[in-house]
């Protein structure tokens, strides 16, 4: 008799639902360009389009360092299809302000969900949530360019190359793949809809602080976003970090690779 009903339950036709009021939509429309790849291995805006951001719904999300405002996004070039969904996860009243504690963060499925230790980029999430809650007002913005833009399957082969002896760099162009391949019209957008007139940047990648410069975002500030090394993303000997300090130039502090700084982190 249960699983009759249970088939009877699976079969009925649901309901129409009363229709709910749509929700307000605030969208930013600026005259950008869209992304191409350079012969350097970025990616560069070169194409004039239309890139628009529409903000879709917030609410309130209690999470282990405190309560955060989750703020949701659409963003699509001129008028197409959506290619992202940024979100913002905000402490404080930002709207308006100067000197904003900012941290762009790109989706790490690998760390994030699955618990890798190749990399810091759970750690350095975690991390800048509990800053910004600590010295709000701050924004965490939350792009979904995974593997720094090569999309997650593309990361996968370039874990099995970097098994094989190359470098995080190196694995990217033998794949044909730019270095970074991020872009980050959708931070511009959401800044200027939120009406954040300056930012301190939370990053270690100067690269960060030069395209959100170009795109108009006024950086004001740095602060770093550390997290010590571990035997699987070991700085030396080629391993992950010292490959983005090396190869990308990202800016860690002197003597963190030193013998004395690893035998710390084991």
């Amino acid at each position: 008799m249960a699983s009759l009903t249970a088939s009877r339950a699976l079969t009925a036709r649901p309901r129409a639902a009363a229709a709910a009021p749509a929700p307000r939509r605030a969208a930013v429309r600026i005259r950008a360009e869209a992304p191409t790849r350079a012969k350097d291995g970025l990616v560069r805006i070169v194409n004039e389009e239309n890139v628009r951001t529409v903000h879709i719904a917030e609410t309130m999300l209690p999470t282990r360092h405190g309560n955060f405002r989750l703020r949701g996004y659409k963003h699509s070039i001129d008028g197409g299809k959506t290619f992202g969904e940024p979100t913002a996860i905000m402490c404080g009243d930002v709207e308006g302000g100067e000197d904003v504690v900012l941290r762009v963060h790109d989706a790490c499925f690998t760390s994030e969900v699955l618990g890798s230790l190749k990399c810091d980029c759970a750690e350095q999430l975690q991390m800048s949530m509990e800053y910004i809650h600590a010295n709000s007002p701050g924004i965490v913005i939350y792009l979904w360019q995974e593997g720094r833009g090569i999309g997650l399957a593309n990361k996968i082969a370039a874990y099995k190359l970097q098994e094989q002896g190359l470098d995080t760099v190196d694995a990217n162009r033998a794949l044909g793949l730019p270095d970074d391949s991020r872009e980050y019209t959708s931070v511009r957008n959401i800044l200027k809809e939120l009406g954040v007139k300056s930012v301190r940047l939370m990053t270690n990648n100067p690269r960060k602080i030069s395209e959100l410069t170009e795109l108009g975002v006024k950086v004001t500030g740095r602060v770093p976003c550390q997290i010590q090394a571990g035997m699987h993303n070991k700085a030396r000997g080629g391993g992950y970090l010292e490959a983005k300090t090396r190869r990308m130039e990202h800016m860690i502090e002197d003597g963190y690779f030193s013998d004395e700084a690893q035998a710390g982190s084991a």
